[in-house]
């Protein structure tokens, strides 16, 4: 069974997919929050070479899910944006870094649909105004589309996906790095998740694009342990019949195929823009 660190292990994307993922990897679950009881658990600060280099020995691949918390996406403050470049950034460089020193085979970079926010909302003005007509109803943003990112949180993510790029190229150019072999590296922008057990799923109204927990968990999986011939970016959203995003890359990519239908779950849905947490 593959050895897996999963950074940012007490966050919310974290704790909806553990469940599925232990199933499949021996996980070990790294978090600045104090182990506890949970004997796979060990305490690091991205930002800390020596913890984190202890955190990830003799592990085959990392899911890097950590982030700045504490406020949503589309939260803007001085000081916490500062805390966002410290984690989203330069906490992802050191994850890579420290991988590439350690001979880590694979770093699985969680990013973010708002990383393609801007082609997202420039699409759905676009529908809006021609009220949902064919030929641009079937129009969807590519799934690896260039960046368009809206807010200091998706440009955060927007960089460590260019970091996430950069290892996965072998930059023999510099004499630092020459010994160095390319990672495998994918980045997978993810849309907010949905908790399919929460009691009032039907009771407000879902963004269209936000994908359940069981299909973002199989996505987790498979970018885990699927052959990778070069960097990758796809897209991960939920089924709808409102899809403003392409899931072409991830099932070309990956192999992902959703196993839940945001229609057939009985929900109501929100603009998709209304609230931008993920």
């Amino acid at each position: 069974m593959k050895t897996v660190l999963v950074t940012g292990a007490t966050g919310e994307v974290a704790r909806g997919v553990l469940p599925f993922l232990q199933k499949e990897f021996d996980l070990r679950l790294l978090a600045l929050d104090p182990p506890g009881d949970d004997p796979r658990r060990v305490q690091a600060d991205l930002l800390d070479w020596d913890a984190l280099a202890r955190a990830m020995n003799g592990v085959e691949a990392v899911l890097h899910l950590a982030v700045a918390t504490g406020h949503s996406g589309t939260f803007e403050d001085d000081t916490f944006n500062d805390c966002r470049f410290d984690v989203n950034v330069k906490g992802t460089f050191h994850v890579f870094e420290t991988a590439r020193r350690l001979r880590v085979r694979r770093v699985v970079y969680v990013s973010s649909l708002m990383v393609s926010w801007g082609q997202g909302q420039g699409l759905h003005a676009v529908k809006q105004h021609w009220g949902g007509e064919d030929d641009v109803g079937e129009l969807l943003v590519q799934g690896d589309a260039q960046p368009s990112p809206v807010g200091t949180y998706a440009l955060t993510k927007a960089l460590g996906e260019c970091i996430a790029s950069y290892y996965a190229q072998a930059p023999l150019s510099s004499t630092r790095y020459a010994e160095a072999r390319p990672l495998e590296a994918i980045s997978l922008r993810i849309a907010a998740p949905l908790d399919l057990e929460d009691p009032n799923l039907r009771r407000r109204p879902v963004r269209p694009q936000q994908v359940p927990f069981p299909d973002l968990a199989q996505a987790f999986a498979k970018a885990l342990t699927v052959p990778l011939y070069r960097y990758e970016v796809v897209t991960i959203v939920g089924d709808s019949s409102r899809q403003l995003w392409d899931l072409k890359p991830a099932q070309r990519v990956l192999g992902y195929r959703p196993a839940y239908s945001l229609d057939d779950l009985g929900v109501t849905f929100a603009d998709p823009f209304a609230v931008a947490e993920q």
